[in-house]
């Protein structure tokens, strides 16, 4: 053998050598993943500044280190017991796989401070068309965070693909692998041992609750473990009044005396950010002079922080299906008994408008299963360029067709809009005013641009000749969050998030600058103004009251905020009860001595249980079974058509 071979032969040995001691690809890229999540926790603890900022780390990623540890022990396992190609591939795949949703998590979690829960990830997969504006909207807005993870995912995806097509060698001692399952067995043990043994000692504060309860490992329960076993057992589901069989005692009075009725949905607009509690604000005069000449509900909650079920709430008059779905929207053989078939009996015609995306979330289907005569959405416009943001438009742009509706006969009319300018990114038409930089101020920009619109319409009103006989209900659908905290979303449920104005005007027939300040909710619109018809509804079913009678102070309002894992809770005069379903902890805030909501006290056992155990009671009551295997096909309002299968439902435009 020449001096050649042993010199090759001699290099060959130490690059085994370094092989062998060097971390598999797989293992590189789950420790990537490690770093991405554990990073991102970081940087979203160092946000709030806690008082012992790296054993609050600790403590927020040791279910990090279990997961991670779990998966590298079962990957060196499946070496150890067959070490070859196919198990370097496999590896290779889980562990892209792994990194690409941490990175996403990651991202996610610096944006939002909250996981990203499989939830919202299987409902963008089950229709990405729809759900892709709406990510990239996102990504858009938060450039720093959004390139650099791009770019990192692009530069990984290559580099693992390569690998894939080219795996590493693997090595063939089983001995070697076999001590690789025992030290990262050892990490698991510990880490393990660490959260049993230590009680859980999350903060009252939302960012602890959260980053103690955001790991994959609870993404992971949260998608294979039905934390509401009981919801699909028989007799779970609540009757649902269809057409004709709710008990009300239509108004005695002519089609002619009664009222033309226009409801006008705030988009994100919170009590708050309305000014109406505030004197010296004039965020929104137009809402302030309508609650000056009307009657304002001041003291209005939502059960659910979304528009879909906002909808449900305003025109049902009961309580939504809590749950994280679109089951509102689901096709049905005979439509929900709600405002406008109400109305129908007494000679009402009904229609529904904004510019937002009816193919979001299918709004089309939510409005023919209430019996609207007509809806209009965005994509009805068939201009782009009254776009704005990801899927909403200059709301001023749907007046002509909304009161071109209104008047085409004589016959009375319910007539409902949803403005959309106040949803994130909070973009204005450039004819409006200069976007601000601030995202609050921007907010506040758009809450003032919802008010201009709001003062068109009584305009519009007027010059129609429309506003001496037409009651006027405005009212919010949620509101949306900027407590240092909540870093703009609606997943936790402070008063900015789930309290709303609500104003009703009906010059001669409600009491002028009448404030209410009895506890309401979003379900009361419904049975108030039928009341304020004539209807007589004792025996009409509503979750909700007619709110123009003084109500119990201690009146419980029951929340949710709709995401999967978000807190439930309930409002009792000045006191709020919050639910955390991760952690089991239940805390209590004093509204009157705390409203930025920072010092609540940790309710125990006995109060704590009672708690938990209503309101687990009041979500599983709201749940509606659907037969989840029929197939639903509808053409609807002109233009779209809607499928429906389970708790999903689509709509597609036809132009």
């Amino acid at each position: 053998m020449g001096a050649s071979d042993v010199g090759s032969r001699s290099k060959e040995h130490a690059r085994l050598r370094i092989r062998r001691r060097l971390p598999r690809p797989e293992t590189a890229l789950l420790l990537l993943a490690f770093i991405c999540t554990a990073g991102a926790k970081l940087l979203v603890l160092h946000r709030h500044q806690p008082s012992s900022l790296l054993a609050t780390w600790a403590e927020v990623t040791v279910s990090d280190v279990t997961f991670f540890a779990a998966l590298a022990v079962g990957v060196a396992v499946a070496y150890a017991l067959r070490p070859g190609r196919l198990i370097a591939r496999l590896a290779l795949i889980l562990g892209g796989v792994v990194l690409g949703w941490s990175a996403a998590n990651a991202a996610w979690l610096l944006v939002t401070g909250v996981q990203l829960q499989p939830g919202v990830i299987l409902v963008v997969l089950h229709n990405p068309v729809e759900y892709w504006p709406t990510v990239w909207g996102r990504a858009l807005g938060h450039l720093a965070v959004s390139i650099p993870a791009g770019l990192a995912l692009v530069v990984t995806g290559a580099w693992l693909i390569w690998r894939l097509v080219r795996p590493v060698p693997v090595v063939r001692y089983r001995r070697r692998h076999v001590l690789r399952a025992t030290a990262f067995a050892a990490v698991l043990t510990g880490s393990g041992l660490v959260q049993v043994c230590s009680a859980p000692r999350s903060p009252a504060a939302p960012s602890g609750q959260v980053l103690v309860f955001s790991s994959h490992a609870h993404a992971l329960a949260s998608l294979l473990v039905d934390s509401t076993p009981s919801r699909n057992a028989e007799g779970q589901s609540r009757s649902l009044p269809r057409i004709g069989q709710r008990k009300v005692e239509v108004p005695q009075t002519g089609p002619t005396e009664l009222p033309n009725i226009v409801v006008v949905m705030l988009e994100s607009v919170s009590y708050a950010a309305s000014g109406l509690g505030d004197p010296e604000r004039s965020v929104m005069p137009n809402l302030a002079r309508l609650a000056a000449t009307g009657v304002e509900f001041t003291n209005t909650y939502v059960p659910v922080s979304q528009t879909g079920k906002a909808f449900w709430t305003m025109l049902s008059g009961t309580i939504p299906d809590i749950y994280y779905d679109y089951s509102e929207a689901v096709l049905v053989d005979e439509p929900y008994e709600g405002l406008p078939s109400l109305l129908r009996r007494a000679g009402y015609r009904s229609a529904f408008f904004e510019m937002s995306q009816g193919s979001f979330e299918c709004a089309p289907g939510t409005f023919a299963n209430f019996a609207f005569d007509w809806a209009w959405f965005r994509e009805n416009l068939e201009d782009p360029a009254a776009h704005l943001g990801y899927f909403s438009g200059d709301d001023f742009r749907l007046l002509d067709p909304a009161f071109k509706w209104a008047t085409q006969d004589d016959k009375r009319f319910f007539l409902m809009m949803i403005t959309s300018v106040a949803h994130d990114p909070y973009e204005l038409p450039t004819w409006f005013a200069p976007p601000k930089q601030d995202d609050y101020e921007r907010y506040i920009q758009s809450v003032q641009y919802t008010d201009a619109f709001l003062g068109e319409v009584c305009q519009r009103l007027t010059q129609l000749g429309l506003d001496k006989n037409t009651l006027l209900c405005v009212l919010g659908d949620h509101g949306d969050s900027f407590h240092p905290e909540a870093r703009h979303v609606r997943w936790v449920p402070y008063e900015e998030v789930i309290r709303i104005p609500w104003v009703i005007h009906w010059p001669g027939h409600v009491p002028a600058g009448l404030r209410c300040a009895w506890p309401c909710s979003q379900t009361d619109v419904t049975p108030t103004v039928l009341s304020l018809l004539g209807y007589g509804i004792a025996e009409a079913g509503f979750d909700g009251r007619n709110a123009m009678t003084p109500s119990d102070p201690d009146r419980k309002l029951c929340f949710s905020t709709w995401f999967e894992g978000s807190p439930l809770g309930y409002v009792q005069g000045s006191r709020k009860w919050l639910y955390w379903p991760r952690s089991g902890e239940v805390f209590e805030y004093d509204l009157d001595s705390d409203p930025g909501e920072r010092s609540p006290r940790l309710v125990t056992a006995p109060e704590s249980d009672q708690v938990i155990a209503e309101l687990m009671k009041w979500e599983q009551d709201s749940y509606i079974v659907f037969d989840a295997k029929r197939f639903r096909k509808r053409f609807l309002f002109g233009h779209w058509w809607a499928f429906s299968s389970g708790r999903y439902a689509r709509a597609y435009y036809v132009p």
